[in-house]
C-alpha cells in the first residue's frame, strides 16, 4: 500500500512543530502516466549529497545527511535538472567543415587566377608553337593590363577580409545564403570559362584587346559579387529589425537588445555572444544555497532540496513504498492534484521567514564586504613603493612584487576567505590567482578598490585559455530558417562549468511601424486675464 506523508517540520526560533502524517491515498490504480507526470521517481540513497547552507563556512566539503526514510522507494515533486548532450555525428560534422573549407579555398583560388590565366593563355599558346596569331599589346592594352592587376589585388584583399578569418561558431544546419552565393560564384566562373573556350580559344580570336577586356569583365563580375556578399551577409544584419528578449533559467536574469535580419542559428550565435559579454555570471553554488538552504522551507523539504541539489522548491511531500510493490502501485490523478494543492498552500506561509532570512544574509554580506575593504586598504597603505627619490627613506627591506603580494595576502586572507565563502565565490578564486592578481595591482600602483573589483563584480574572471562552449538549439522550425515576429527558441548549455544546465529563452518581436507627423510649436505669447476680483 502506498502512503503519502507530509514531512514538513517548520523551523522556528525556539522550537519546531512536527505534524502527523496524513494518509492521502489508499489502494493502487492503473493510472501510471498521470502519477508519473506529477511525482517522478527518486532514490532514497540520493539524500546523501553536498550540503550548501549560508551558515556553514565549510560549504565546499562533503557532508553526510541523515534521513528518516524507511524504504528504498520514495517520490517527490522535485526533479533533478540534468540536460544531456545531444547525440551527433562528430566525424560527419568534421568532414563537412573540412569540405566547406576546401571548397571555399578552391572557389577563391579559381576566382583570383581565372582572369590572369585568360590573359596569359594566348601568349603561352603562341610560344608553344600552336597555330595562334601573334599577340600585339599597344598602349591601350597595357593600360587595361594595369587595371586588371589593380582589380586582382583588390579582389585578393576583399576575399581575405571577408572569408579567411576564424569561424565564430559551428552551425547545425547549412548556411543557406553563403551556400547560394558560393553556387552563384561557381556559375559565373563556369559561364565565363565556357564563353572564353568557345569564342576565343576555338575561334582563335586575333584581337588581344578583346581577350583582356573579357578578363576584366570577369574581374568586375567577381568584385560585384563580393559587394553583394558583403550586403547580404554583413550589412543586412546590422540594421535593427527585431527586439530580442533573453531570459536565463534558472535564476531569471534577463536582457533585451536588437538584432537584424538573419537565420535562427545566426541569431543564436549573436545571443550567445551577448550572453557571455553582458550577462552576470551564473553562480550555481549561490543558487543552491538560496533555494535549497532557505529557512522558509520545512525540514523535510529543505533536506530534499539539499540532497538533490535542485533550485526548485517543492511541497516536501514524500510517498513511501512500504510493502515494496514498486511501480505497480501508483497515485490517482485526484490524489496527485491534492498533493500539489496542499504544497502550494503550505509554501504561501513561508514568505515572511524567507524575507527576514534574505535581509539577514544581505546584512552579513555587507558586513563582511566592508570589513574586507577596511582590511585591504590598511594592508595596501602599509606597502611603500620604492623609487629613486625615496630610496634612502625606505623603512623596510625592498622586495619584489610577488613577495609584497604574499605579505599583503597573509593580512587579508581571512576576511577575503570569509567573504568568498559567504558569497559562494571560493571555487572561482584560488590562492595562486589571488596572489598573482595582487602582485599585478601592486606592481602597477593600483589602489585597493581596483584589487577588490574582481571579487565584488558580477562577472567571474575570464578563463586564461579560449575554450569551446557547447550549446544546442531547441526550436519548432529548422535552425536555417529566418527569424520573424513571434519566433521563440531555447538555447541549452551542455558544458561542465558554471553554466551547466543553463537555458536561455529567446523571443523575437519586430519593431512597430513609426508613423511620425509634424506639429507646429505653441506660441510663446501670453496675455493676462484681469478680473474685478484679481489682486493687481
Amino acid at each position: 500500500m502506498s502512503v503519502v506523508s507530509d514531512s514538513s517540520g517548520r523551523r522556528a526560533s525556539s522550537h519546531r512543530n512536527f505534524r502527523i502524517a496524513r494518509t492521502l491515498s489508499r489502494g493502487c490504480t492503473v493510472s501510471t502516466d498521470v502519477a508519473t507526470s506529477f511525482i517522478p521517481h527518486f532514490s532514497a540513497a540520493a539524500s546523501e549529497g553536498v550540503k550548501l547552507t549560508a551558515d556553514d563556512d565549510n560549504w565546499a566539503e562533503n557532508t553526510t545527511v541523515m534521513t528518516g526514510n524507511t524504504s528504498e522507494h520514495s517520490y517527490s515533486g522535485l526533479t533533478e535538472k540534468a540536460l544531456m548532450a545531444p547525440v551527433e555525428r562528430i566525424v560527419a560534422r568534421r568532414c563537412s567543415r573540412i569540405f566547406w573549407l576546401l571548397s571555399a579555398s578552391l572557389i577563391s583560388f579559381v576566382a583570383i587566377i581565372s582572369s590572369p590565366l585568360m590573359v596569359v593563355s594566348p601568349v603561352i599558346l603562341h610560344c608553344l608553337g600552336f597555330d595562334w596569331p601573334e599577340v600585339v599589346c599597344g598602349a591601350d592594352c597595357q593600360g587595361l593590363m594595369l587595371n586588371m592587376v589593380t582589380k586582382t589585388l583588390l579582389l585578393i584583399g576583399a576575399l581575405w577580409a571577408m572569408y579567411f578569418r576564424h569561424a565564430s561558431a559551428d552551425m547545425p544546419r547549412l548556411f543557406f545564403l553563403r551556400s547560394a552565393l558560393a553556387c552563384l560564384a561557381l556559375f559565373i566562373l563556369f559561364a565565363f570559362w565556357l564563353f572564353y573556350s568557345v569564342r576565343i580559344l576555338f575561334e582563335k580570336e586575333k584581337s588581344y584587346n578583346v581577350t583582356v577586356n573579357f578578363a576584366l569583365s570577369l574581374l568586375d563580375a567577381m568584385l560585384y559579387l563580393h559587394y553583394i556578399t558583403v550586403i547580404v551577409l554583413e550589412l543586412r544584419a546590422l540594421r535593427p529589425e527585431f527586439i530580442v528578449s533573453v531570459v536565463r533559467d534558472p535564476d531569471g536574469e534577463s536582457r533585451t537588445f536588437s538584432l537584424g535580419l538573419m537565420s535562427i542559428q545566426e541569431a543564436a550565435v549573436h545571443v550567445l555572444r551577448t550572453y557571455y559579454a553582458t550577462f552576470p555570471s551564473y553562480n550555481p553554488y549561490m543558487e543552491k544555497a538560496l533555494a535549497g538552504g532557505s529557512l522558509h522551507f520545512r525540514s523535510g523539504e529543505l533536506l530534499l532540496s539539499r540532497s538533490l541539489g535542485s533550485s526548485q522548491s517543492t511541497g516536501g511531500f514524500k510517498m513511501y513504498d512500504i510493502e515494496g510493490l514498486g511501480s505497480e502501485c501508483t497515485v490517482t490523478e485526484a490524489s496527485a492534484r491534492a498533493i500539489m494543492e496542499a504544497a502550494a498552500k503550505r509554501r504561501i506561509g513561508g514568505h515572511n521567514e524567507r524575507y527576514h532570512e534574505m535581509i539577514d544574509w544581505e546584512r552579513r554580506v555587507q558586513k563582511r564586504k566592508y570589513r574586507l575593504i577596511s582590511t585591504t586598504e590598511e594592508a595596501f597603505s602599509s606597502v611603500q613603493s620604492v623609487t629613486a627619490s625615496n630610496q634612502n627613506k625606505v623603512l623596510g627591506e625592498p622586495m619584489e612584487a610577488l613577495g609584497a603580494a604574499q605579505a599583503v595576502f597573509s593580512a587579508i586572507a581571512r576576511p577575503l576567505n570569509k567573504y568568498l565563502k559567504l558569497t559562494r565565490q571560493q571555487p572561482r578564486h584560488t590562492a595562486d590567482q589571488v596572489v598573482a592578481h595582487l602582485a599585478r595591482c601592486l606592481s602597477l600602483r593600483f589602489t585597493a578598490a581596483t584589487f577588490l573589483q574582481r571579487f565584488f563584480s558580477q562577472k567571474f574572471p575570464f578563463p586564461d585559455r579560449v575554450r569551446e562552449a557547447k550549446w544546442s538549439i531547441v526550436c519548432n522550425v529548422q535552425a536555417s530558417a529566418g527569424i520573424k515576429h513571434g519566433t521563440v527558441f531555447v538555447l541549452r548549455c551542455h558544458e561542465r562549468d558554471d553554466d551547466a544546465g543553463v537555458q536561455l529563452l529567446c523571443s523575437f518581436h519586430t519593431f512597430p511601424f513609426f508613423n511620425l507627423t509634424e506639429q507646429q510649436s505653441l506660441t510663446s505669447k501670453f496675455a493676462l486675464k484681469i478680473t474685478p476680483e484679481s489682486n493687481v
